[in-house]
């Protein structure tokens, strides 16, 4: 797979680099499900402002939490707080980076945990509904957000896996998604 992440690098079409991939011998399954994962190159353009907003938005969101959690943290021996803030802030950096780079696996974690956040906030609904119910709002929006902007980025692609042809291949362009849905499309690619 280094070849076609290489001539994706090189900034050619993601036929182009299946047809060259495959005519050096690598597996075309294996290759256009690799090349699925990444979106094509006029989606991640043309949602690239919607993907910063979203960056932002969980940017801050993330702030906010550890600036929250900090009377907590406070209380504990000063080098247990340096590990504790630099855990809590991996995992968000690590889901900021992957929605950067525009990998569906960015989108899908950050789903996970927004998803998570909600369930675990209505849990503390007797203590305070106004809050909760504001931030379930806000988590909710947000969650809505996500999984709008990764059907956008990647139209070709179920919310778990990607969709298939007939042969079985991973579809991992809308030319080959409405080529197997049926609608006539030019350029054919085998």
């Amino acid at each position: 797979m280094k070849i076609v992440k290489r001539l994706l690098k090189e900034g050619k079409n993601k036929k182009d680099v299946f047809e060259q991939a495959t005519e050096e011998g690598l597996n075309p399954k294996r290759v256009s499900k690799y090349l699925a994962m990444y979106p094509d190159i006029e989606e991640s353009e043309k949602y690239s402002g919607a993907n910063n907003i979203l960056i932002g938005i969980y940017s801050i969101m993330v702030l906010l939490s550890v600036l929250g959690a900090s009377s907590r943290i406070s209380e504990l021996p000063q080098a247990a707080i340096y590990g504790v803030v630099a855990f809590a802030l991996l995992i968000p950096a690590a889901v900021i980076c992957c929605i950067y780079k525009k990998r569906a696996i960015g989108y899908l974690i950050l789903c996970f945990f927004l998803l998570k956040g909600i369930l675990d906030t209505l849990k503390e609904y007797e203590a305070d509904p106004v809050g909760v119910l504001v931030g379930v709002a806000i988590s909710a929006s947000l969650l809505i957000y996500v999984v709008v902007l990764k059907y956008k980025i990647f139209p070709h692609q179920n919310f778990f896996n990607t969709k298939k042809n007939n042969e079985g291949s991973a579809i991992f362009t809308k030319d080959l998604e409405n080529q197997a849905s049926g609608t006539p499309q030019s350029g054919t690619l085998s």
